[in-house]
């Protein structure tokens, strides 16, 4: 009886220690409809959202995003049509891999080799357009003049997908825009990805805001 109470009393002591950081680990993830591992990562990736500050906390891991297929941890919203989606966004502590990587991404499908478009941070400061043209298809990128970029815009206006990026309260720098055919439907959302299939990288995510048709309107 004394064991079994001791247990009741320490699960019961962690669920306080854990809700008391403000983050949560149920079903609700904010305005994203689920979270994922794409491809076959070896460890799992996470995300916890903090409901008071609207912020996300994803954990990550994977080899890359990059060259034929893809490994990260993916929070998404599945949409239609143009929309804009919108994030300030930091890596915790100083990481492993130069190339660790966080940002936005629009993706045709979930799986690792799906076409897909990111606007992406590096851990040495690279920020990028990437994307995927076809299944299976080698990635291909476009610098940004901007470096250690924690303001990240994308905007979907039909086939055309435009980045932008800035620190925060700075102004958008140049724009980098490429034409690519995702389908109508598409998963949009934030990721996190290691670049080392053994490390979990951690960032958090704040002031999340998807809009969905043209600006405007």
């Amino acid at each position: 009886m004394y064991k079994k109470l001791t247990r009741f009393f320490t699960i019961v002591l962690a669920a306080v220690l854990f809700a008391g950081n403000g983050y949560s680990q149920t079903q609700s993830i904010g305005i994203f409809d689920g979270h994922s591992d794409v491809g076959p990562v070896k460890n799992k990736g996470n995300v916890k959202y903090n409901a008071k500050n609207h912020q996300y906390l994803v954990s990550g891991s994977g080899t890359n995003i990059w060259a034929n297929t893809d490994e990260f941890q993916f929070v998404w919203k599945q949409l239609k049509g143009d929309f804009t989606i919108r994030t300030n966004a930091a890596f915790i502590g100083k990481g492993t891999e130069l190339h660790r990587k966080f940002g936005l991404m629009v993706r045709k499908s979930l799986d690792g080799n799906s076409p897909h478009i990111n606007a992406v941070v590096h851990g040495d400061g690279l920020t990028s357009l990437q994307y995927r043209k076809t299944t299976g298809a080698v990635t291909e990128e476009q610098k940004s003049e901007q470096t250690f970029a924690d303001v990240i815009q994308l905007e979907r206006r039909g086939n055309t997908f435009i980045m932008s990026v800035a620190h925060k309260g700075g102004a958008f720098g140049p724009k980098e825009k490429i034409d690519l055919k995702l389908g109508d439907e598409v998963y949009v959302g934030i990721f996190v990805c290691s670049h080392n299939a053994d490390v979990v990288e951690k960032a958090v995510f704040s002031k999340v805001k998807i809009t969905a048709g043209k600006p405007g309107k």
